[in-house]
């Protein structure tokens, strides 16, 4: 058993107390230089925010009492940039703080490259794209070759994609990092229509999560010229890419001929009969009622209530199931027709 003697203790107690004083010193410093940073930061945005205003809306002159002297006054341009560039969309507006960006703000997010700390470097990614600060992509493409997480390269892609098109398709083809649909979605949405298309040329030599990713942007940015690409994909020798090419094409909503979509009426894939009872939805009854009448009796419950779905859509719809009723011999079917027509009816 060790024995400790009076002095010996009362010199571990005198250590810890002073350890604990240090550290105490230390958080009031920190709590002191926060406090400061803050106030810094406010009474910029109490002084200069409408000088702000009126110089990007009411084209006042430009004030050299805007250019920020430290980081607290680069966090009020932040978000004074931040609040205009996420509620209001003017060009003009955009091109300002573009402008004054890369002429004011570009060397303190230089600076911040070379932190030591991920989030500082990560804030600064952000920055350099929400910003358009495009005079530090030089400076990216160096900060690239150091051992960057999968988080900052994500963000070098988005920042490649704004200011370098090329660039960026060449990057995510030779990408190591995997990401999730989701996050390839996040890039492509920003590109131009010109160079988006360029993964349809290429289709075939992406990753499966890209080519989702691809199909399911196309059908955001519902641009005409995608209707063609998607409707080669509705020949893929992967069934999942019919499927979500017929979903892309559905949530485009604009169908010019029908011989493409015919032969997934009678597909293996429930969920591609599904999806062809949803496109018929922008068709005129007319022409689709023969195809709505056969999954109108398929055996998966979801293309049946689809199908009646899209006839009781039409304004002669209600009357077309009251037909298929008094005809039909399958009762699923006929079933299926009088619930869809009751619940129209009863709107």
């Amino acid at each position: 058993m060790i024995k400790l003697t009076v002095s010996t203790i009362l010199a571990i107690i005198s250590f810890l107390l002073v350890v604990l004083f240090i550290f105490f010193m230390y958080l009031l410093v920190q709590r002191q230089r926060e406090s400061y940073f803050e106030k810094v930061r406010d009474r910029y945005l109490q002084n200069y925010s409408q000088f702000w205003y009126d110089y990007l809306f009411n084209n006042a002159l430009f004030s050299i009492v805007l250019v920020p002297r430290g980081s607290a006054q680069v966090e009020a341009i932040e978000k004074i940039f931040s609040s205009y560039l996420k509620n209001i969309r003017n060009e003009q507006v955009e091109l300002k703080i573009k402008q004054f960006s890369n002429q004011y703000l570009k060397a303190f997010y230089e600076k911040d490259l070379s932190s030591k700390r991920w989030s500082i470097r990560m804030n600064a990614l952000y920055r350099i794209a929400d910003l358009q600060i495009d005079e530090l992509l030089t400076k990216c493409q160096e900060f690239e070759k150091n051992n960057i997480t999968d988080e900052e390269h994500f963000q070098l892609l988005k920042i490649y994609s704004l200011f370098q098109p090329d660039l960026f398709m060449e990057k995510i083809k030779n990408s190591n990092v995997n990401y999730a649909e989701s996050e390839y979605r996040r890039l492509f949405i920003l590109l131009d229509d010109n160079v988006f298309i360029r993964f349809f040329h290429d289709f075939n030599s992406l990753s499966a999560k890209m080519q989702f990713a691809v199909i399911d942007t196309a059908a955001v940015k519902r641009n005409m010229e995608y209707l063609d690409e998607l409707k080669k994909l509705l020949h893929h020798d992967t069934p999942e890419i019919n499927i979500r090419a017929l979903k892309g094409l559905y949530e485009i909503g604009i169908i010019d001929e029908m011989d493409s979509f015919v032969p997934f009426v009678t597909s293996e894939m429930w969920e591609a009969r599904l999806m062809v009872a949803k496109i018929f939805k922008h068709v005129p009854l007319t022409y689709t009622y023969s195809y709505l009448e056969q999954l109108l009796q398929d055996e998966n419950w979801w293309v049946r209530s689809q199908a009646a779905k899209t006839i009781v859509e039409d304004r002669h719809g209600i009357a077309k199931l009251q037909q298929f009723i008094e005809s039909s011999n399958d009762q699923y079917a006929i079933e299926m027709a009088q619930e869809i027509a009751a619940r129209k009816e009863g709107k």
